[in-house]
């Protein structure tokens, strides 16, 4: 799972920007100033960097001089996000190799779509399809299943967790493994976002929990059935479900 960098000094907006990175399911490290944030970037190689600009000590443009010198870091896409927006002030930042540059206040939503941008142009291709078998299609850059001759909008969360089910075809899995898979380490304090993503998912297959072909939950463990077995299923005979 890709690790973004936040490096900010501001209690409240590091903590606006790690529950919104967290619930689009990114993996978050966050430092409050310049020189923890600089060496954390050393050390973890983090898909993307969030920095502000008014840091004690190192300030965010050193920060980012730092980085764009170094080979190691040099390619590592940064979103700048600081309070002074005047013209200026967002030069400076787009002159030291800075992808992004977000003025104060933001949205958390905005910041999370800009992130995804910034790393779409990063890693540019085609579109990847994913084939689950019956009538299940995953498009992986656009979150977008097809289910039933119908197209679905999920959320990034909603979307992994469908993949990681679907390839197991059929076979139960602990919510552990769920919450290791999306969070690694971090995962315990996201159990009741695991609850809340899955339950949003049923929603959208409309999907009552044991309808065969679709999402079978139970406190401890869950499963899908894409090859749509001939039975209705339940959490108990779901690992007996094969095509």
């Amino acid at each position: 799972m890709e690790i973004i960098q936040i490096i900010e000094d501001d209690a409240d907006h590091a903590l606006l920007l790690d529950r919104a990175l967290r619930k689009a399911c990114f993996r978050t490290n966050v430092a409050h100033d310049g020189q923890s944030g600089l060496n954390d970037v050393y050390r973890l190689q983090p898909a993307l960097v969030v920095l502000d600009v008014m840091l004690p000590g190192m300030d965010g443009h050193e920060v980012c001089r730092r980085l764009r010198s170094n080979p190691a870091t040099q390619t590592i896409p940064i979103i700048m996000v600081s309070a002074l927006g005047r013209e200026e002030h967002r030069l400076i930042g787009l002159d030291l190799g800075v992808d992004d540059y977000i003025t104060k206040p933001f949205s958390p939503r905005e910041v999370v779509a800009r992130v995804r941008a910034v790393l779409r142009r990063r890693h540019p291709g085609e579109e990847k399809e994913h084939y689950l078998g019956g009538e299940l299609a995953l498009k992986e850059s656009r979150f977008v299943i097809a289910w039933r001759g119908k197209r679905i909008q999920l959320s990034e969360c909603e979307w992994r967790i469908l993949r990681f089910l679907a390839q197991r075809d059929g076979r139960m899995v602990m919510r552990e493994e769920i919450i290791a898979f999306l969070w690694g380490e971090d995962g315990l304090v996201h159990e009741h976002e695991l609850d809340r993503c899955i339950q949003a998912l049923s929603q959208k297959l409309k999907n009552d929990g044991a309808t065969s072909g679709g999402i079978v939950m139970t406190p401890d463990v869950a499963g899908v059935n894409s090859r749509q077995c001939p039975h209705k299923q339940t959490a108990g005979d779901a690992r007996r479900c094969h095509p």
